[in-house]
């Protein structure tokens, strides 16, 4: 049974930069592909566009501007009042010291979708390759359920074959059959368990899955290997379940 989510406003890359000193640990797909030149006029025409809809307020005649750092270094300047939903979404999401990153590949195409954890609260974004971020509302006591629903294909299977460990050098490339098991799948899902309090690069943790069998790669941080290894459906929900304790373990974040 899906886990139940409230579903927030959708907001532009453009928007974003408006509202927040920065991206964070969040990608900014159409932005990013705008000059630096031109991003100040994006960001302008962004504002219009948040007025319009009644997500920031115009400022009175007579108040003075107040400086909004956007998120390329430069400055927009809005005397403004954002609307109190959006506006509380986003303190939390600035607020998260813990965020769970996934990058997902499929058939048709590449998204990202991001857990911002504050307490018992995870503020949920969805982010498309157009730039629009979409935000819910769930409960960090559900991390699991809704990492499983963002990473796992729901028709998975068991996968076949020998774990394959690759060293950290350009001699390391993966056998053609592991290629081929890998590419059987219908979804990648690259997840990262981000902690703001440390330094260390996070190990990643790919997932792939589908009808075709299902395997992991797990890149260490430390040492530059990676290993990759069938799953079955048991062992990828005991992976995602651990990356899910991680992320809302009050000890800090292991390597």
């Amino acid at each position: 049974m899906p886990v139940s989510t409230v579903a927030l406003e959708v907001l532009t890359d453009e928007e974003l930069s408006v509202l927040t000193p920065g991206p964070g640990a969040t990608v900014t797909p159409y932005l990013s592909s705008v000059p630096e030149a031109d991003r100040d006029a994006v960001r302008r025409t962004a504002l219009r566009g948040l007025v319009a809809r009644g997500i920031v307020d115009p400022p009175a005649a007579d108040a003075p501007a107040t400086a909004v750092p956007g998120s390329g270094g430069t400055e927009v300047e809005v005397g403004a009042m954002v609307r109190q939903d959006v506006l509380s979404a986003l303190t939390l999401r600035q607020a998260a010291r813990r965020v769970v990153a996934v990058a997902r590949t499929t058939a048709t195409g590449q998204d990202f979708w991001y857990a911002h954890l504050v307490e018992e609260i995870a503020l949920l974004e969805e982010v498309g390759t157009d730039g629009l971020h979409r935000f819910a509302l769930g409960h960090t006591a559900a991390l699991a359920e809704l990492l499983a629903g963002a990473t796992l294909h729901p028709e998975a299977t068991d996968g076949g074959g020998e774990p394959v460990v690759l060293a950290a050098s350009p001699e390391g490339e993966a056998p053609p059959e592991l290629l081929e098991h890998l590419g059987a799948a219908y979804v990648r899902a690259d997840v990262l368990v981000i902690d703001a309090d440390r330094g260390e690069r996070p190990a990643m943790t790919g997932l792939f899955t589908g009808p075709r069998g299902s395997w992991s790669v797990v890149a260490d941080p430390a040492s530059g290997e990676v290993t990759a290894r069938p799953e079955t459906v048991a062992s990828l929900r005991a992976r995602v379940d651990a990356l899910a304790a991680q992320a809302t373990s009050s000890e800090e974040v292991a390597p």
